[in-house]
C-alpha cells in the first residue's frame, strides 16, 4: 500500500523536515503490505496553520476514489488507483511550539484517530480495517512516537 502525508503547515522548515521523515518512514512501512483490494493508497492531508489562514483551509471529508485515475497536474501525469484522502487539521496553537517528540507523537494520534473514518466509507468494502490500525499502532509504539494505552 503507498502511504503519504502532505503538510498544509506554518510549521517552521524543521517542524516540517520532522513530519516528512514520518511520512517517508511510513511510505516505507506500508510498502509491501496489503489490506485488500479496495485501498492501494492512503493520504493523510496535514492541516495545522496560522489562525488567520484558518479560513482558507478546512477540514474535508473522508474521500475514497475507486479505480484507476490518471489526472494532470502542471503538465506532470500522475496515476492513482483505489486511493483514499484524509484530512487532518491540528490548532496552530497547539503544535508550533512543540519539540520533535512531542510533534511527532500529536501527529501520530491524530492520523490514528482520523484513520477510523475509513470504516464509515461506503465504497471500501474489501479492507481489512483490523489489521491496518494494528500495524499502524503497533508501528508508533514500537517506535516510541506515541505511548501504549493501557487496556
Amino acid at each position: 500500500m503507498t502511504f503519504g502525508i502532505a503538510q498544509y503547515t506554518n510549521l517552521t522548515q524543521e517542524q516540517n523536515n520532522w513530519v516528512n521523515d514520518l511520512s517517508v518512514e511510513l511510505k516505507s512501512f506500508f510498502e509491501n503490505r496489503n489490506y485488500g483490494k479496495d485501498l492501494n493508497e492512503l493520504y493523510f492531508g496535514l492541516i495545522t496553520v496560522k489562525p488567520e489562514f484558518d479560513q482558507f483551509f478546512k477540514k474535508k471529508r473522508p474521500r475514497y476514489r475507486p479505480g484507476e485515475r490518471v489526472s494532470e497536474v502542471d503538465g506532470i501525469e500522475i496515476k492513482s488507483n483505489n486511493y483514499a484522502e484524509i484530512d487532518c487539521k491540528i490548532e496552530f496553537s497547539q503544535v508550533s511550539e512543540l519539540k520533535k517528540e512531542e510533534l511527532i507523537e500529536k501527529v501520530c494520534e491524530e492520523i490514528l484517530t482520523e484513520s477510523d473514518c475509513l470504516t464509515r466509507l461506503s465504497k471500501l468494502k474489501k479492507f481489512d480495517f483490523q489489521s491496518y490500525k494494528s500495524d499502524l499502532e503497533k508501528y508508533f509504539i514500537d517506535k516510541n512516537y506515541i505511548k501504549e494505552k493501557i487496556q
